[in-house]
């Protein structure tokens, strides 16, 4: 908002509010909420020139006043008289405020509640000054009492309207804040999983810069057209090329996005679980499936491995929502998952159980879904096929960051995937708060964690 709107602004609220006002000890002389609210302007707008407003305020509120009784009365003269002295009381404050008082500034609040209070008193007694003056009243001590105390009544509910306004406002950032993380964090877990995805690329795009140059050079040895020779050459420049163009993209994802994470930090379970159903909440409104998302944990484990983790669920996630995406309009899809302590071997695990109610995994094409490029997203339409990459990725992640392994379990009333993450590998710090559970999408959370209970661990 420019400063002239803000001007406009303050002296259109400041000159109606005129209007609610309390009569006083003596005629003519009303408490008004005007100077009340030009006071909380004056603190939420800082940037302004205070006196300057002050003098607009001294103009244009008087005029309004004025304007007002003059209608209701049909005459000027005691209307004016009535209203005049008014202009001394915000020229006092705004002198005051602006030029006497301006090194107090405006926090902390007892600071600012101070000038208030002075500006308030001087402005009042300017007034008084100019209505003594015009023979309407005269000096008593009584009516400087009252301004004491109007000073201090007045200004306390400034200071309240200003400290409530700042909690306001920090609510809303700190909200905004957490929102633009959580945010983030699902950015960088795509980020994550496709800069994995790229290193893999290029070490396979090594092996085949090698075997190119290695063609070229036995190429050189014989007697082989020197076409064949340079296409050789040729091939392995251009592959070296592309290897040298996967390198600055993942660097610059590395120096411009991730960069800000340091690898001290660490999101809790629980933290995860909230942003991972405003994903799916998120993509649960964009394709209209009606699906209700459920989680649980027993260990709330502080992760610093967040990103690399966040990709593997969210991948599986993603996977049971295409899976009940296939499923009429109507069906009422679920997902749950839950984080367990297991002990497997002598070794501790949080297990993460992802479990569906969707169509299931056919038997002959269990064995292929974490095979690179399988996929069954095939678009009749156009004849497109998905990359298929992302539970392969997911399987590798949980490998490589996390020496994990998974189990499938799948019949054509759901699928379950069981993700071992070894303790020692997912973090070494542990707090113990235990049965947190969360539902998107559906209220009835008891009966459905009942469910979710036996759905997650089929007796076959």
């Amino acid at each position: 908002m420019s400063k002239n709107a803000k001007l406009f602004l303050m002296v259109a609220v400041s000159s109606l509010a005129s209007q609610i006002s309390l009569n006083m000890f003596q005629s003519g002389f009303i408490l008004a909420m005007s100077p009340l609210m030009m006071c909380v302007f004056l603190y939420l707008f800082r940037d302004l020139d205070p006196f300057k407003a002050g003098c607009l305020m001294a103009f244009f509120s008087p005029l309004f006043r004025l304007t007002v009784e003059m209608i209701k009365t049909g005459e000027f003269n005691d209307p004016f008289l009535y209203v005049f002295p008014d202009v001394g009381f915000f020229f006092g404050h705004a002198l005051f405020f602006s030029y006497v008082l301006k090194g107090l500034g405006y926090s902390p609040y007892h600071r600012f509640y101070i000038r208030l209070i002075i500006c308030d008193f001087c402005g009042n007694c300017l007034e008084q000054t100019l209505r003594v003056m015009a023979g309407l009243t005269v000096y008593s001590l009584d009516s400087f009492l009252t301004f004491i105390v109007i000073a201090f009544v007045r200004n306390f509910i400034v200071i309240l309207i200003c400290i409530a306004s700042d909690a306001y406002m920090s609510l809303l950032e700190k909200r905004e804040h957490e929102e633009n993380y959580k945010r983030l964090v699902l950015m960088a877990s795509t980020f994550e999983s496709e800069v994995y995805s790229m290193r893999k690329n290029m070490s396979e795009i090594e092996d085949i810069m090698t075997n190119a140059f290695t063609l070229y050079r036995d190429l050189d040895k014989d007697e082989y057209p020197d076409e064949l020779k340079d296409t050789a050459l040729l091939i392995a420049k251009d592959i070296h090329e592309v290897k040298k163009g996967y390198r600055r993209v993942i660097q610059g994802l590395q120096d411009t996005f991730l960069a800000d994470f340091t690898d001290d930090s660490r999101l809790k379970i629980s933290d995860l679980l909230k942003i991972l159903s405003i994903d799916v909440e998120r993509s649960r409104e964009i394709d209209g499936l009606n699906v209700t998302f459920h989680s649980s944990f027993e260990t709330n484990y502080e992760i610093q491995k967040h990103f690399a983790f966040m990709s593997i669920i969210r991948n599986f996630t993603s996977n049971s929502l295409d899976a009940l995406s296939k499923m009429p309009k109507t069906y009422r899809g679920d997902i749950f998952i839950r984080c367990r302590d297991m002990t497997k071997g002598g070794v501790k695990y949080c297990a993460i159980e992802i479990k569906d109610n969707g169509p299931g995994i056919p038997v002959d094409e269990q064995d292929f879904i974490f095979v690179p490029g399988f996929s069954t997203k095939f678009n009749e339409d156009t004849g497109d096929i998905n990359r298929g990459i992302g539970l392969t990725l997911a399987k590798d992640l949980l490998e490589d960051q996390f020496s994990g392994t998974i189990d499938l379990k799948s019949t054509n009333k759901g699928t379950l995937f069981t993700l071992w993450f070894p303790v020692d590998r997912l973090t070494e710090h542990v707090n113990s708060y235990s049965n947190y559970s969360l539902t998107i999408g559906s209220e009835d959370n008891v009966e459905q964690y009942e469910q979710a209970s036996n759905i997650l661990n089929p007796s076959d």
